[in-house]
């Protein structure tokens, strides 16, 4: 009898040490950045102190290049994770151009746990150009990157198709939220938006983000599926506000962010 209750002393605190665990709050930014190049000759340095200026933790980025001729031959991912203090980063290669490689990437705080990466090919049709899946899984979420095709929606709608099996393959059991960012390259209510709608939920701002002067369209987002983890948006924005930079120089979309707290 003096053992039950013992067991049950232990179990009972054990529930209640893991209701009083403190949330995990992260700032998820997400930025096509046009390689750094789009109306300066190279804007790294301006993008990484802008990142940092907001505070973000992790950090989706689009249109990267890797070692062309086209941007110096320099890592640009790895570049701008440097500047922000030592950050790590993933790579993830769309496609073989000038010398090097073109893509998307995923900067993010040293202090957080990587558990693994992986990177992901997407389907292409005649006449579209190659895309790809950046994912890296932490200690507590999984974060992911995608740039979609601009051409058609039948493109981006296969695309689409590529990204969900692959995450009902990878995080069925909904044990961490899965966060998705990406320039889409298409707005809401269209096809592709509406098929990713059936699967995650849209926590980022429907706000306009393309191009960076004199806005049109709503094209970057972030979405998460939460699985069995509740997970709070404390606040979603397309920012303009930098002291740091010039969003209508640095690159010809908008950035923005979403503030989450994770529940354990």
């Amino acid at each position: 009898m003096k053992f039950l209750r013992h067991s049950l002393f232990v179990s009972a605190l054990m529930v209640l040490c893991s209701c009083s665990q403190e949330p995990v709050s992260l700032r998820l930014a997400h930025y096509n950045v046009g390689a750094f190049n789009k109306t300066e000759s190279s804007s790294t340095d301006v993008i990484a102190a802008m990142m940092s200026e907001i505070g973000a933790d992790v950090v989706s980025v689009n249109e990267v290049d890797s070692c062309t001729t086209r941007t110096g031959l320099v890592d640009q991912l790895a570049d701008m994770s440097e500047k922000m203090g030592d950050w790590g980063c993933w790579y993830a290669s769309a496609m073989p151009y000038k010398g090097g490689a073109y893509g998307i990437g995923i900067s993010y705080n040293p202090k957080l746990k990587v558990v693994r990466t992986d990177k992901v090919a997407l389907p292409k049709l005649t006449g579209t150009e190659p895309r790809a899946l950046a994912v890296v899984e932490f200690e507590d979420f999984v974060f992911a990157t995608c740039h979609l095709d601009y051409k058609t929606e039948d493109s981006q709608l296969g695309q689409v198709a590529v990204i969900n099996a692959y995450m009902d393959k990878n995080f069925a059991d909904g044990s961490k939220p899965v966060f998705l960012c990406g320039d889409f390259n298409c707005v809401p209510g269209s096809a592709p938006i509406e098929e990713m709608l059936k699967s995650w939920k849209m926590i980022s701002p429907a706000q306009l983000t393309y191009p960076a002067v004199d806005s049109r369209k709503c094209i970057d987002y972030v979405f998460v599926r939460a699985g069995r983890r509740k997970v709070d948006v404390v606040d979603a924005k397309v920012y303009t506000g930098f002291k740091t930079g010039d969003v209508e120089t640095a690159s010809d979309h908008l950035p923005l962010y979403v503030d989450v707290k994770i529940y354990r």
